[in-house]
Protein backbone atom coordinates (compact mmCIF):
# COMPACT_ATOMS: atom_id res chain seq x y z
CA UNK A 1 0.00 0.00 0.00
CA UNK A 2 2.42 2.16 0.36
CA UNK A 3 3.22 2.53 -3.81
CA UNK A 4 -0.82 3.20 -3.70
CA UNK A 5 -0.24 5.76 -1.37
CA UNK A 6 2.48 6.81 -3.46
CA UNK A 7 0.43 6.82 -6.58
CA UNK A 8 -2.17 8.89 -4.87
CA UNK A 9 0.31 11.39 -3.74
CA UNK A 10 1.70 11.44 -6.97
CA UNK A 11 -1.54 11.59 -8.87
CA UNK A 12 -2.84 14.50 -5.93
CA UNK A 13 0.80 16.33 -6.89
CA UNK A 14 -0.34 15.70 -10.73
CA UNK A 15 -3.59 17.35 -10.07
CA UNK A 16 -2.21 20.20 -7.68
CA UNK A 17 0.30 20.73 -10.63
CA UNK A 18 -2.42 20.49 -13.71
CA UNK A 19 -4.44 23.31 -11.50
CA UNK A 20 -1.54 25.69 -10.81
CA UNK A 21 -0.77 24.91 -14.58
CA UNK A 22 -4.68 25.61 -15.83
CA UNK A 23 -4.61 28.80 -13.16
CA UNK A 24 -1.67 29.85 -14.64
CA UNK A 25 -2.79 29.16 -18.21
CA UNK A 26 -6.10 31.27 -17.36
CA UNK A 27 -4.00 34.07 -15.82
CA UNK A 28 -1.68 33.84 -18.90
CA UNK A 29 -5.24 33.73 -21.22
CA UNK A 30 -6.21 36.91 -19.31
CA UNK A 31 -3.19 38.95 -19.58
CA UNK A 32 -2.85 37.52 -23.61
CA UNK A 33 -6.93 38.91 -23.53
CA UNK A 34 -5.89 42.28 -22.09
CA UNK A 35 -2.59 42.49 -24.14
CA UNK A 36 -4.79 42.05 -27.30
CA UNK A 37 -6.93 44.54 -26.18
CA UNK A 38 -4.62 46.79 -25.85
CA UNK A 39 -3.01 45.74 -29.06
CA UNK A 40 -5.92 46.37 -31.21
CA UNK A 41 -6.55 49.40 -29.30
CA UNK A 42 -3.08 50.90 -29.93
CA UNK A 43 -3.79 49.59 -33.81
CA UNK A 44 -6.67 51.48 -33.81
CA UNK A 45 -5.29 54.80 -32.82
CA UNK A 46 -2.77 54.09 -35.27
CA UNK A 47 -5.24 53.76 -38.12
CA UNK A 48 -7.14 56.65 -36.74
CA UNK A 49 -3.61 59.17 -36.09
CA UNK A 50 -2.24 58.25 -39.53
CA UNK A 51 -5.70 58.75 -41.40
CA UNK A 52 -6.52 62.08 -39.41
CA UNK A 53 -2.48 63.04 -41.68
CA UNK A 54 -3.52 61.63 -44.61
CA UNK A 55 -6.54 64.13 -44.49
CA UNK A 56 -4.47 66.67 -42.68
CA UNK A 57 -1.82 66.08 -45.97
CA UNK A 58 -4.52 66.02 -48.49
CA UNK A 59 -6.13 69.61 -47.59
CA UNK A 60 -2.72 70.94 -47.05
CA UNK A 61 -1.70 69.37 -50.54
CA UNK A 62 -3.06 72.80 -52.41
CA UNK A 63 -1.65 74.94 -50.36
CA UNK A 64 1.53 73.32 -50.88
CA UNK A 65 1.33 72.67 -54.23
CA UNK A 66 1.09 76.52 -54.50
CA UNK A 67 4.02 77.05 -51.89
CA UNK A 68 5.91 75.52 -54.35
CA UNK A 69 4.86 76.64 -57.47
CA UNK A 70 5.27 80.16 -56.06
CA UNK A 71 9.16 78.73 -54.37
CA UNK A 72 9.66 77.73 -58.39
CA UNK A 73 8.73 81.53 -59.50
CA UNK A 74 10.63 83.01 -57.14
CA UNK A 75 13.73 80.49 -58.34
CA UNK A 76 13.12 82.12 -61.29
CA UNK A 77 13.52 85.37 -60.34
CA UNK A 78 15.94 84.91 -58.25
CA UNK A 79 17.81 83.19 -60.83
CA UNK A 80 17.53 86.10 -63.38
CA UNK A 81 18.78 88.79 -60.87
CA UNK A 82 21.75 86.29 -60.11
CA UNK A 83 22.81 86.53 -63.97
CA UNK A 84 22.35 90.18 -64.07
CA UNK A 85 24.59 90.50 -61.20
CA UNK A 86 27.27 88.15 -62.73
CA UNK A 87 26.81 90.99 -65.43
CA UNK A 88 27.23 93.55 -63.64
CA UNK A 89 30.08 92.63 -62.07
CA UNK A 90 31.50 91.53 -64.92
CA UNK A 91 31.25 95.24 -66.48
CA UNK A 92 32.31 96.09 -63.10
CA UNK A 93 35.81 94.33 -63.54
CA UNK A 94 36.39 96.08 -66.97
CA UNK A 95 35.53 99.72 -65.38
CA UNK A 96 37.99 98.47 -62.72
CA UNK A 97 40.47 97.66 -65.24
CA UNK A 98 40.22 101.03 -66.33
CA UNK A 99 40.72 102.84 -62.84
CA UNK A 100 44.71 102.92 -63.24
CA UNK A 101 44.54 105.37 -65.95
CA UNK A 102 42.05 107.19 -64.36
CA UNK A 103 43.92 107.58 -61.19
CA UNK A 104 47.15 109.01 -62.78
CA UNK A 105 45.15 110.94 -64.45
CA UNK A 106 43.53 112.02 -61.22
CA UNK A 107 47.09 112.85 -59.82
CA UNK A 108 47.80 114.84 -63.02
CA UNK A 109 45.05 116.48 -61.89
CA UNK A 110 45.74 117.03 -58.42
CA UNK A 111 49.58 118.20 -59.79
CA UNK A 112 47.36 121.04 -61.91
CA UNK A 113 45.55 122.35 -58.96
CA UNK A 114 48.67 122.59 -57.16
CA UNK A 115 49.61 124.98 -59.64
CA UNK A 116 45.98 126.53 -59.89
CA UNK A 117 46.19 126.84 -55.92
CA UNK A 118 49.75 128.77 -55.83
CA UNK A 119 48.17 131.09 -58.82
CA UNK A 120 44.83 131.85 -56.74
CA UNK A 121 47.31 132.72 -53.91
CA UNK A 122 49.15 135.05 -55.95
CA UNK A 123 45.40 136.47 -57.41
CA UNK A 124 44.30 136.65 -53.59
CA UNK A 125 47.51 139.25 -53.34
CA UNK A 126 46.48 141.11 -55.93
CA UNK A 127 43.09 141.13 -55.22
CA UNK A 128 43.87 142.47 -51.83
CA UNK A 129 45.98 145.31 -53.24
CA UNK A 130 43.05 145.96 -55.51
CA UNK A 131 40.60 146.36 -52.48
CA UNK A 132 43.04 148.51 -50.42
CA UNK A 133 43.45 150.44 -53.51
CA UNK A 134 39.30 150.72 -53.93
CA UNK A 135 39.38 151.67 -50.52
CA UNK A 136 41.49 154.77 -50.98
CA UNK A 137 39.72 155.61 -53.76
CA UNK A 138 35.92 155.48 -52.30
CA UNK A 139 38.18 158.10 -49.46
CA UNK A 140 38.78 160.03 -52.02
CA UNK A 141 35.60 160.08 -53.63
CA UNK A 142 33.99 160.67 -50.54
CA UNK A 143 35.95 163.74 -50.40
CA UNK A 144 35.47 165.15 -53.94
CA UNK A 145 31.43 164.62 -53.56
CA UNK A 146 32.30 166.85 -49.75
CA UNK A 147 33.44 169.10 -52.29
CA UNK A 148 31.17 169.54 -54.51
CA UNK A 149 28.26 169.96 -52.01
CA UNK A 150 30.45 172.64 -50.74
CA UNK A 151 30.98 173.99 -54.09
CA UNK A 152 27.20 173.56 -54.54
CA UNK A 153 25.99 175.64 -52.03
CA UNK A 154 28.63 177.96 -52.86
CA UNK A 155 27.20 178.03 -56.35
CA UNK A 156 23.95 178.56 -55.18
CA UNK A 157 25.02 181.28 -53.04
CA UNK A 158 26.47 183.07 -55.93
CA UNK A 159 23.59 182.61 -58.24
CA UNK A 160 21.06 184.23 -55.25
CA UNK A 161 23.66 186.71 -55.28
CA UNK A 162 23.49 187.04 -59.01
CA UNK A 163 19.71 187.32 -59.10
CA UNK A 164 19.81 190.14 -56.19
CA UNK A 165 22.11 191.89 -57.70
CA UNK A 166 20.33 191.79 -61.40
CA UNK A 167 17.21 193.17 -60.06
CA UNK A 168 18.04 196.67 -60.41
CA UNK A 169 19.21 196.24 -63.30
CA UNK A 170 15.84 194.52 -64.72
CA UNK A 171 13.76 197.31 -63.62
CA UNK A 172 15.12 199.53 -65.77
CA UNK A 173 15.30 197.09 -68.83
CA UNK A 174 11.79 196.88 -68.41
CA UNK A 175 11.82 200.71 -69.04
CA UNK A 176 13.68 200.68 -72.15
CA UNK A 177 11.81 202.01 -74.54
CA UNK A 178 13.92 200.01 -77.72
CA UNK A 179 12.41 196.78 -76.85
Amino acid sequence: MADEDRIDEAIDRLQRVIRLLGERQEFLDRRISVLSRLALFDLFAVVLTISLLVIILSVQAPELRNAVANMNIHFGVMSDDMYSIRRSMARMTEDVAGLSGIIAQVDNIHGSVGQMSGNIGTMTGRVATMNTNLGQMTLQVNDMSLSFAVMDDSLMRMMQDVNHMSKPMRFFNQMNPFR
